[in-house]
């Protein structure tokens, strides 16, 4: 019987997006026995934390279509091909927001949602914000909201942030985590 190598699953590509693509692996188990699984392959993303001050950053307001909900996020955006993640940072708070930052700095890397996608997202702080035209796609449905480390806070213990990648950054935020990151400018 052959058993393929664990760390390296059989794949066949099921779909093709414009931003990802959907791939059945095949997983030998422990019984023996093979299973196909659907993943996500991604190209990886970016969240950005961007700070007015150590105590006051800027969020959006953020439709989401596919749950029916506008959530109050931390902007983010998918990498494209062959870019340095510091450069998403740039263009994707830019597009969202409108802000210019003369530096990002990295906090963490952390998976999406490690079961069904690769999709490794990192944390970049913004600092040394300039404010500017948003270059929103046309499919965007975002309003900049400028919040405080109290109100995110108050946020939090309300249950109102409902995004995992905004949570996970919001925390590093109310941690001071990042406000002792080492600073990388462009």
């Amino acid at each position: 019987m052959n058993h393929a190598d664990p760390a390296k699953p059989e794949e066949s590509v099921v779909l093709r997006g414009a931003r990802f693509n959907v791939h059945a692996m095949s997983i030998v188990g422990s019984d023996g026995k093979t299973y196909v699984r659907e993943v996500v392959r991604h190209p990886g993303a970016v969240v950005i934390l961007p700070l007015l001050d150590d105590d006051t950053l800027v969020m959006i307001e953020n439709h989401r279509p596919t749950v029916g909900e506008t959530l109050l996020e931390l902007p983010a955006g998918t990498r494209e091909s062959d870019e340095p993640a510091e450069q998403t940072a740039f263009r994707e708070l830019i597009e969202e927001t409108g802000y210019h930052a003369k530096s990002v700095s990295l906090v963490h890397e952390f998976y999406s949602a490690p079961g069904i996608s690769d999709e490794l997202m990192l944390l970049y702080v913004a600092r040394d914000l300039t404010r500017g035209e948003h270059a929103r796609e046309a499919t965007e449905q975002i309003q900049n909201r400028i919040a405080t480390r109290e109100e995110v806070r108050g946020w939090i213990a309300e249950g109102r942030i409902r995004d995992a990648k905004t949570l996970v950054g919001l925390y590093a935020f109310l941690a001071g985590t990042c406000l002792t990151e080492k600073q990388n400018s462009n």
